[in-house]
């Protein structure tokens, strides 16, 4: 046994010895039913067509400001 693992179970710490607490967060994973999973993909649903549709809008206002809006 080498040297400092002898002091460390005779109880001899060294003087720049540090005790910290180590956080450890365990999360547990959790199972949804069906009808969860289909709200929250439904919400993601929505919120990538209204991202779509933001850019879409943003797309004109650019062909506007640079003279290109096409009138139908």
């Amino acid at each position: 046994m080498n040297k400092n693992k002898r002091d460390f179970f005779n109880g001899c710490f060294p003087g720049n010895w540090v005790e910290a607490e180590i956080k450890k967060e365990n999360k547990e994973q959790q199972r949804k039913d069906v009808a969860t999973l289909l709200a929250e993909l439904e919400e993601i649903k929505n919120g990538f067509e209204r991202i779509q549709e933001k850019q879409i809008r943003l797309q004109n206002l650019m062909k506007f400001y640079r003279g290109e809006l096409a009138t139908e």
